[in-house]
C-alpha cells in the first residue's frame, strides 16, 4: 500500500469505512491506470491552474468514473456513489478537494432493524451477564460503535457506589468531536457494579478485547446476531448492527417524548451550538434523558405496551370526543327540547344548560338523566335507548345527505 494511501486509511476511524475505501481506491486506480499518488500530484498541478478546464479535469475523470461503474461494472449507484466518495475524501484528506455535481445517494428503502421496546426487552432476557450489560448500558448511553466500544473502566469506576441516578460523564466523540453527556440509570449501574468485577486489570477497556485491546466491532455485531437468533425474533431480513442502539433512542425521543431535534442532537452526541456545560446538562438535560430511559426501561416496567395502551387511550378519547359532538350532541338538543314542550313551561324562561362545553362523559350523563325522565312518556315511535338515538341521527344525515335541501 502507498504511503499516501497508507496515510489516510489510518485516518478513518470506522473498521469497515477503512475497508471500504481501500477497495475503491484500488479500483480507481485500475481504470486511470495510475497510482493514488500520481493522481493526487497532477491534482495539485491542476488544482492551482488558471484555465478551467484544467483546473477540474479530475472531477471529469471521476464522473466518467462513476458511469463506468454503474454501465461497465454492473454496481447499484449508491455502492458507485460510495467509491466517488472515497476519491473525495483522499483528496480533501490532501487539501486538494473535488466539486463533484449530480452524483448523489439514491434514496432507498431500510436496511437496519430498529427494535420495538418490547423486542429490546426479549434481547435482554435472552442474554447472559454480560450481554445484558452491554444491552443496558448501550440503551443508556446512544453512541456510535466507535466510541461505545472506547469507554473506560475509568469511566464507571468513580459511580459504582452512587446513590442518586442517574450519573453521568461525559465524553467527546470521534466523528463529531462533541461533548456528548453519558448517562447511566440506577438499573444499568446495578448490572455493571457485577460485571466489572470480573475485568482484567490489565487492560483499560470497559469492552475487553484480547490482551490490552478493546473489543472490536464485529465481536459486538456478532454479539447481537447471535441474540437476535437466540430470542426467536424475525428481523425480516434486515441488518442487526449496533446502531440499532441509536435508532431507538432517537426514535423514542422523538416520537413518543417529543423531544426536539436539538435535544435529541444533545443526547446522542452530535454538534449544537448549545454551550454543554456540566449544570445545564443536569438541570436541562438530564430530566429529558429520564423521560426517554422510562420509555426504554429492560427491567421493573409494569406493561410491556411499547407506548400502545397510551396511543389507545388517546384514540379512544378522541373516538368519544368525535362521537359525542356528531351524533350524541344532536340527540341530547332534542331531548332537551322534547320535554320543554311535554312540561308546559315556556322555553324562553328555561336556562339552557351549555352542551358545548360538556366533556363527552357528561353528555352521556346528561343524556341517560333525561331518558329516565322521559321513562313512561315515550312514544311508540321514539327512540328508547342511546344506540337507537344515534342510529336515527345517522339516518337521518345520511338522508340529508342523499337528498340535500335546494
Amino acid at each position: 500500500m502507498e504511503r499516501e494511501v497508507k496515510d489516510f486509511v489510518d485516518s478513518i476511524l470506522a473498521t469497515n469505512t477503512r475497508k471500504s475505501y481501500i477497495r475503491s481506491l484500488s479500483i480507481f486506480e485500475e481504470y486511470m491506470g495510475k497510482k493514488v499518488s500520481d493522481i493526487i500530484k497532477q491534482r495539485r498541478e491542476d488544482f492551482g491552474n488558471e484555465d478551467i478546464t484544467q483546473r477540474r479535469n479530475l472531477e471529469r475523470q471521476v464522473e466518467k468514473f462513476y458511469v463506468w461503474l454503474v454501465n461497465e461494472r454492473k454496481l447499484s449507484q449508491n455502492t458507485a456513489y460510495s467509491y466517488v466518495t472515497a476519491i473525495k475524501s483522499i483528496m480533501s484528506y490532501y487539501d486538494v478537494s473535488l466539486k463533484i455535481k449530480g452524483i448523489t445517494r439514491v434514496p432507498t428503502s431500510p436496511r437496519d432493524w430498529v427494535p420495538s421496546v418490547n423486542e429490546l426487552r426479549r434481547l435482554f432476557e435472552a442474554s447472559d451477564m454480560r450481554e445484558k450489560t452491554l444491552l443496558a448500558l448501550a440503551v443508556n448511553v446512544p453512541m456510535r460503535i466507535n466510541d461505545y466500544n472506547e469507554i473506560l473502566k475509568s469511566d464507571i469506576i468513580p459511580y459504582l457506589d452512587a446513590t442518586e441516578y442517574p450519573i453521568f460523564f461525559m465524553k467527546v466523540t470521534r466523528k463529531s468531536k462533541a461533548p456528548m453527556p453519558c448517562f447511566i440509570t440506577e438499573e444499568t449501574m446495578k448490572l455493571l457494579r457485577t460485571y466489572v468485577k470480573n475485568l482484567r486489570d490489565d487492560n483499560p477497556y470497559l469492552w475487553q478485547g484480547r490482551g490490552k485491546k478493546k473489543l472490536n466491532e464485529d465481536s459486538i455485531n456478532r454479539t447481537l446476531k447471535n441474540l437476535v437468533k437466540t430470542a426467536g425474533i424475525n428481523t425480516l431480513g434486515l441488518r442487526v448492527r449496533f446502531h440499532l442502539f441509536r435508532k431507538t433512542f432517537i426514535g423514542v425521543a422523538r416520537s413518543m417524548i417529543g423531544l426536539s431535534d436539538d435535544q435529541v442532537k444533545m443526547l446522542t452526541g452530535k454538534k449544537v451550538k448549545a454551550d454543554m456545560d456540566p449544570y445545564y446538562v443536569k438541570v436541562e438535560l438530564m430530566p429529558l434523558f429520564e423521560r426517554v430511559a422510562d420509555k426504554l426501561r429492560l427491567t421493573g416496567y409494569a406493561e410491556a405496551n411499547d407506548g400502545r395502551i397510551d396511543n389507545l387511550e388517546n384514540f379512544a378519547n378522541l373516538m368519544g370526543k368525535v362521537l359525542a359532538e356528531a351524533l350524541l350532541l344532536p340527540a341530547i338538543r332534542k331531548l332537551w327540547r322534547e320535554q320543554q314542550k311535554t312540561s308546559g313551561d315556556t322555553v324562553q324562561f328555561i336556562t339552557v344548560p351549555n352542551f358545548d362545553a360538556m366533556t363527552p362523559k357528561e353528555l352521556l350523563e346528561l343524556y341517560l338523566q333525561l331518558k329516565k325522565q322521559q321513562k313512561g312518556s315515550t312514544k311508540p315511535d321514539e327512540p328508547s335507548t342511546l344506540v337507537d338515538a344515534l342510529e336515527d341521527e345517522m339516518a337521518r344525515r345520511q338522508r340529508k345527505n342523499l337528498f340535500p335541501q335546494r
